[in-house]
């Protein structure tokens, strides 16, 4: 994700100058005192952001000096209203994803709708990504059936709130998903068209199953694999969706990070075996109806995110993620 490299004021995310300016940010968080720090005044606020999406919302790590130590949180500045995202993850937490449980979210702590920020707990730890790219074996699988055990129990207890993600809203992103790709990078020798043309095909035989609540991008670069704690972050898309969504969007992103940081997209397929093989036992049931729809879905959804990446490789890793899907299809 782009960090910051512009000035504040010019992201197109109208509160961000506030919340990067440690002393309007801290007028706005002192009516709050008794419940962040327990009353005492901080001695030191310190601001930095971590990455931004221009017009949308920036991830900033705040800092706060107390009694000579430091305490860190997360900080979400939106660009609109998203006090929405704040309650949809009370509603997370209340039932079993608390701070305290083996499978969690971080803390939401506050929402402050006069600068549209969410702040929440700071969850130390490892991502599950790193883990993939660096472990062993051994770690390798346990960190992907922990991935699977999040999300298979989040699909099975967490409330159904938010946009409900049917085939029909699908079916109208990925047209357009298909059109900017083509607009942007081509036709890619006539695979994107192909893609798109066998997704058509193949939704008219999708299986009606029951929807539960989505995560909308869960991969390992969401998850933070802490001490006894297995944590998932970042719900700016939560939904209601097909489970197969969910499950399908980690094993995508796992050859797209293959690709990435190895040099191989099927690098992690041992990972994703693990993680489709544990799911599948604690999830909800039918999992597999949709799932190759789903992943071929998501291929063309990652494809098009490649378009806002600088890489020199871009046009490489747009096709790396077509044939993917294409493959996900034949299978």
């Amino acid at each position: 994700m782009p960090e910051l490299t512009q000035s504040p004021a010019e992201v197109g995310i109208p509160t961000l100058p506030a919340v990067m300016n440690p002393t309007e940010l801290g007028r706005h968080l002192a009516p709050y005192s008794a419940g962040l720090w327990a009353g005492k005044s901080p001695q030191e606020l310190r601001v930095r952001a971590l990455r931004c999406h221009p017009e949308s919302r920036c991830t900033v790590e705040i800092n706060v000096r107390i009694d000579g130590g430091w305490r860190q949180w997360i900080g979400k500045v939106f660009a609109t209203d998203r006090l929405d995202i704040y309650q949809a993850m009370e509603g997370i937490r209340e039932v079993g994803f608390g701070e305290g449980e083996e499978f969690s979210i971080p803390r939401p702590l506050l929402y402050l709708r006069s600068l549209h920020l969410l702040l929440q707990e700071r969850v130390p730890g490892p991502r599950a990504e790193e883990i993939f790219v660096n472990g062993d074996a051994r770690q390798r699988a346990s960190a992907g059936e922990r991935c699977a055990r999040w999300l298979a129990r989040f699909h099975r207890s967490a409330p159904r709130v938010g946009p409900v993600s049917d085939l029909k809203s699908l079916m109208v992103a990925i047209e357009r998903w298909t059109r900017r790709i083509e607009q942007r990078g081509g036709s890619f020798g006539g695979k994107l068209a192909r893609l798109f043309r066998q997704l058509e095909e193949r939704a008219t035989s999708v299986v009606p199953v029951e929807l539960c609540a989505g995560h909308g991008s869960y991969s390992a670069s969401h998850v933070i694999l802490a001490n006894g704690r297995t944590v998932t972050f970042d719900w700016d898309g939560y939904d209601v969706a097909d489970p197969a969504r969910d499950v399908a969007r980690f094993i995508v992103a796992l050859r797209r990070l293959a690709y990435g940081r190895l040099h191989s997209v099927r690098a992690l397929d041992d990972v994703a075996d693990v993680f489709q093989r544990t799911y599948k036992a604690e999830g909800p049931p039918q999992i597999e109806a949709n799932l190759s729809f789903h992943k071929a879905s998501v291929c063309l959804k990652l494809a098009k995110y490649v378009l806002s990446k600088p890489v020199s490789d871009q046009h490489k890793r747009i096709e790396a993620m077509l044939d993917e899907g294409l493959r996900f299809l034949e299978q």
